[in-house]
């Protein structure tokens, strides 16, 4: 056999091997999904505290001058019923959470509160401050609003025994409450409430109240 024809014949032997060789893979079926794309963002918890403004008579101010605001400023007189409504929020978008007061009350026995003890159950106590839990879990997650708690309370009544004498020796005290919330996934309310008095009240000793 001629040069050329054993050049030949190796040429066609490679393009069948080549064949052989490559067309199984170009036959195989193929397919490919559209991806499963998965976004993860941090909840959060944010809860804001105010309160009605009063004027100097200590009663609300209504209509159009009405506010909400951090702090107010009282003037005290025997038998005076003080408006003060301190109202925790839980801002929309917020996680389920443990919302917790810390009332500060530098105020004596002349002076009464009424506590609604019955949405706010008290966590611990020590040295004129007081830890209060709200009765539920408080869920915004899904809320289009924020949601507004029941205030702890909403008057200050000054003892109607107060005297010239008493009001000399008071002199000026402060009343003041402090918000703080706690997650509740994966938290039970035994630990949230743990957390909250480490956090506004530590060393005292802790009551544990039943949140729903």
């Amino acid at each position: 056999m001629r040069k050329s024809q054993k050049l030949l014949v190796t040429s066609l032997l490679l393009a069948v091997i080549a064949v052989l060789t490559v067309s199984p893979t170009l036959s195989w079926l193929s397919s490919t999904s559209a991806p499963v794309i998965n976004t993860f963002a941090g909840g959060v918890i944010s809860v804001k505290l105010d309160e009605a403004l009063v004027g100097t008579d200590g009663k609300e101010i209504t209509g159009e001058g009405a506010q909400r605001v951090n702090s107010n400023n009282y003037k005290y007189t025997a038998g005076a019923v003080l408006d003060k409504d301190p109202t925790p929020t839980v801002l929309k978008g917020s996680e389920e959470c443990y919302v917790f007061l810390l009332v500060d009350n530098g105020l004596d026995d002349k002076f009464a509160i009424n506590y609604d003890t019955s949405s706010w159950l008290k966590a611990a106590q020590a040295d004129g401050k007081t830890v209060y839990v709200y009765s539920s879990r408080v869920n915004a997650s899904e809320s289009a609003e924020d949601i507004v708690l029941k205030p702890i309370f909403t008057t200050v009544t000054v003892s109607e025994n107060l005297t010239a004498e008493d009001i000399s020796s008071l002199g000026e005290r402060k009343l003041s409450v402090t918000a703080f919330a706690v997650q509740a996934a994966s938290i039970d309310s035994k630990t949230a409430i743990d957390l909250a008095i480490g956090q506004l009240l530590p060393g005292s000793t802790a009551e544990y109240p039943s949140v729903g």
